[in-house]
């Protein structure tokens, strides 16, 4: 028979088990939310489904100019934290092909000095990439000289 004092002694094992299967719970939800959405599977002849893989390689970079290396580290220090230089977007877009997908360098220009003051303009293409990235504008480089930001350009298109 289960004495008070047996009862108390068994509260916190209790207490214990209930913390492991909330947890068990938690770790389960969130292995099933990271699993893969099946969209890009397919099924083999023999009826075993298999996931596609997409690779996603290092852009390939040739031998810099000594402005282009500028350009990497101003890259580096300033861009590197929400973009890359491939396809994928990060917390704003990749930026390989970006001079080809965009108004030319000068618009670049601008919208690396203050992409909310080229949005407040009604840039069509301003408003476009601010909409796609939930709204939030690109982080102003005002201390980026006209030199600097060629440079980093020109780095930024040696991504192929």
């Amino acid at each position: 028979m289960l004495t008070p004092d047996k009862i108390r002694q068994l509260i916190p094992v209790l207490n214990g088990l209930i913390a492991l299967v909330i947890s068990m719970f938690c770790l389960l939800a969130v292995v099933a939310f990271m699993q893969p959405d099946g969209s890009n599977d397919s099924t083999s002849a023999t009826g075993t489904t298999v996931a596609a893989v997409t690779p996603t390689a290092a852009p390939v970079v040739a031998a810099l100019t000594p402005a282009q290396e500028h350009g990497k580290s101003l890259f580096t220090g300033n861009c590197s934290q929400c973009h890359n230089l491939t396809e994928v977007d990060m917390v704003g877009p990749g930026l390989k092909g970006a001079r080809a997908r965009t108004p030319g360098d000068e618009w670049l220009k601008k919208w690396i000095k203050n992409s909310t003051a080229l949005i407040a303009t009604g840039d069509p293409y301003a408003v476009q990439v601010f909409n796609k990235f939930q709204k939030i504008p690109m982080s102003s480089f005002t201390n980026l000289s006209d030199e600097d930001l060629t440079d980093l350009i020109d780095y930024i298109g040696t991504a192929k």
